[in-house]
């Protein structure tokens, strides 16, 4: 499968020229002339990589780049711009930009970044840092940029489903109760939490990846079996 490239730009003459340059090189290029348009797409399908214009009406592409991080943090990006500035440069290397470049760079040089973008090998380092893992559900969890993959597609979770894949990861085997569940995840206001809430959140984690290592332990809890 060609990698996805979603490509943001309201230069519509602009992002022609990219785009046509892209597909030459054998990528799939899904072009969007409105940010807002562009975080309702991302939603729906899976990228590659996001180039997004710096300048635009509803949004700046450092917003733009904020909010699609929220959703997946690995997800790869360039954000282009015809007047570079050092202030948003600094914005762009806050929020993790992979490249911030000047629009009057040539279309070769571009592709190069891109491709170096989309074929590079992960480093050991990278691989490294995915610390948490299950070789039957075939994920891993990397817990410094809290990114989880599932067959090597990032899967994007809420901060309860997040920190209930990882207790379980932290936990295999062991049968944890509903209130062990909520002291270690619900511990501000463990009062007060109705332990059903565990279940219905248990319960899209489970489809959200697929999951069968996730038992019911009848009248206790849950345990991951593997």
């Amino acid at each position: 499968m060609n990698k996805q490239i979603l490509l943001v730009e309201d230069d519509e003459n602009y992002a022609e020229k990219l785009r046509r340059a892209i597909i030459h090189e054998g990528y799939d290029v899904t072009y969007l002339n409105t940010p807002i348009k562009a975080v309702a797409e991302f939603t729906k399908n899976n990228y590659d990589l996001v180039i997004s214009d710096f300048c635009m009406k509803e949004m700046d592409g450092v917003k733009l780049l904020t909010i699609l991080k929220e959703i997946n943090p690995a997800i790869r990006s360039i954000i282009l711009t015809a007047f570079p500035e050092e202030e948003v440069e600094m914005d762009a290397i806050d929020i993790s930009v992979d490249h911030y470049l000047s629009k009057d760079k040539s279309l070769m040089i571009m592709l190069k970044y891109i491709h170096y973008l989309l074929e590079k090998e992960v480093s050991t380092e990278a691989v490294s840092s995915y610390n948490l893992s299950s070789t039957i559900e075939q994920i891993t969890v990397d817990t410094k940029r809290r990114v989880v993959e599932k067959e090597n597609e990032v899967v994007p979770l809420t901060k309860k489903e997040y920190d209930l894949l990882v207790l379980f990861l932290k936990n295999k085997g062991t049968a944890l109760s509903r209130e062990d569940i909520a002291e270690q995840l619900w511990s501000n206001d463990i009062e007060n939490i109705d332990l059903r809430v565990i279940d219905g959140h248990i319960k899209r984690l489970r489809s959200k990846l697929s999951l069968f290592s996730i038992s019911s332990v009848r009248g206790y809890g849950y345990k991951w079996s593997e």
